[in-house]
């Protein structure tokens, strides 16, 4: 399960392990900002297989306040450094929109 901060909270992103939350415990196997830590907009995120690989990729929207960018990190990405993955890609997609962007 995957967990974004929303309005008033920064940019943060937990991903939690499915299979310890049906036991019920939580376990975080990543927690980081994604995005400028200062921006009080929250994030949106959706999941998604971008790279063909076992593990899903994380998309993440910026919420209001950050403009329109979208980032993606791979599961390599996370799993290899969970409180600072690399980003795979970031785009504006809405160049000077700076009400977020929702992702999905």
């Amino acid at each position: 399960m995957i967990a974004g901060g929303g309005p008033g909270g920064g940019p943060r992103v937990t991903i939690f392990d499915g299979a310890a939350l049906l036991a019920n415990t939580q376990t975080p196997i990543a927690d980081f900002f994604a995005g400028d830590t200062s921006n009080r907009g929250g994030v949106r995120v959706a999941v998604k297989n971008l790279d063909g690989s076992a593990n899903a990729s994380l998309i993440v929207g910026s919420g209001a306040g950050a403009g329109a960018t979208v980032t993606a990190y791979t599961g390599k990405a996370i799993l290899a450094d969970p409180a600072s993955p690399t980003a795979d890609f970031s785009l504006d997609a809405f160049p000077g929109f700076t009400g977020g962007i929702f992702v999905g």
